[in-house]
C-alpha cells in the first residue's frame, strides 16, 4: 500500500502539469486572437505599464547580471583554453549567445514579475474587482490578461537582447585585457564568427520564454480561489511552473538544434 503513494503523487503532479498546459494554451490563444483590444486607451495604458514594470525597471539588474556572466564565462574560458582568441570567441557564442543569455534573462523576469503578476490577479479575485469589471461590461481577460501577456513577452524579448549586448560587450572587453589584444579586434572577430541564425534563435527563444512566463503567471493568478491564503500559493506555483516550462522549452530547442 505504501508503495502506491509515490505513484499517486507522481500522477497528481502530471495531472496538474497537463491542466496548466491546457489552461495556459487556451489563455494564449485567447490573447493572440484579441490583440486588437490593445488599441483601446485603458488597455493600452495597462500594456505600457507592464512593459515599464517588467522591462524598463529590470534594466539595471539585467545589466549587472549580464556583465558578471560575461566576465565569468570569459575568465573561465581563458583559464581553460589559454590565449587562443578565436576559440574564446567561438565558446563565447556557444555559451552566452545560445544558452546562458536567454535563460538568465528569463530567470530574472520570473524572479521579478511572475510572482507579482500571479499575486496581483489573485488579490483582484479576492477583492472581487473582477466581478466589478463584469458588472461594468468589461471583459477581465481583455483588460487584465491580454496587455500583460503582450507586455511581458515584448519585455522578455528586449531584455534578452539587452543581456546579450552587455554580456558579450563586457566579456570581450575582459578578454581583450587578459589577452593583451585590441577590443575592436575582438569585436570584429566576434562579428565575423557569429551567424545571423544565432540571433534569430535568440529572438525566438525570447518570444517563446516570454509567452510561457506571461501565460503561466496569468493562468495561475486567475485560478486562485477568492481567499487571501491563496495569494502566496499561486505566486509560488507561477514561479516554479514558469521555471519548469522555460527549461523544458530550452531543452526541446537544443534537442531540435542537434537534429539539424
Amino acid at each position: 500500500m505504501l508503495a502506491l503513494w509515490p505513484r499517486f503523487f507522481a500522477w497528481l503532479k502530471m495531472t496538474q502539469v497537463r491542466q496548466t498546459v491546457t489552461g495556459a494554451s487556451q489563455l494564449l490563444w485567447y490573447a493572440f486572437t484579441h490583440l486588437r483590444v490593445l488599441r483601446i486607451p485603458p488597455v493600452n495604458a495597462v500594456f505600457h505599464r507592464q512593459i515599464f514594470f517588467t522591462g524598463v525597471e529590470a534594466l539595471r539588474i539585467v545589466a549587472v547580471f549580464g556583465l558578471l556572466s560575461g566576465a565569468l564565462v570569459i575568465t573561465q574560458i581563458t583559464s581553460l583554453v589559454g590565449g587562443d582568441s578565436e576559440l574564446t570567441v567561438k565558446i563565447l557564442i556557444w555559451t552566452l549567445v545560445r544558452e546562458v543569455g536567454p535563460l538568465f534573462a528569463a530567470i530574472i523576469i520570473i524572479a521579478r514579475s511572475s510572482a507579482a503578476i500571479a499575486s496581483e490577479l489573485a488579490l483582484m479575485k479576492t477583492r472581487h474587482e473582477m466581478t466589478s469589471l463584469y458588472r461594468m461590461g468589461i471583459p477581465p481577460q481583455d483588460y487584465l490578461l491580454v496587455p500583460r501577456i503582450a507586455g511581458v513577452t515584448l519585455a522578455v524579448l528586449g531584455l534578452t537582447i539587452y543581456f546579450q549586448v552587455v554580456a558579450i560587450g563586457g566579456g570581450l572587453a575582459i578578454s581583450a585585457m587578459f589577452q593583451n589584444v585590441s577590443y575592436l579586434d575582438q569585436v570584429g572577430r566576434f562579428l565575423q564568427t557569429v551567424k545571423l541564425s544565432e540571433f534569430a534563435v535568440v529572438a525566438f527563444k525570447g518570444c517563446l520564454f516570454g509567452l510561457a512566463i506571461s501565460t503561466i503567471s496569468c493562468y495561475n493568478g486567475m485560478q486562485a480561489q477568492p481567499s487571501v491564503t491563496e495569494v502566496p500559493k499561486v505566486a509560488i506555483k507561477a514561479v516554479l511552473q514558469s521555471l519548469l516550462f522555460v527549461f523544458t522549452l530550452d531543452a526541446v530547442i537544443a534537442y531540435l538544434g542537434m537534429l539539424e
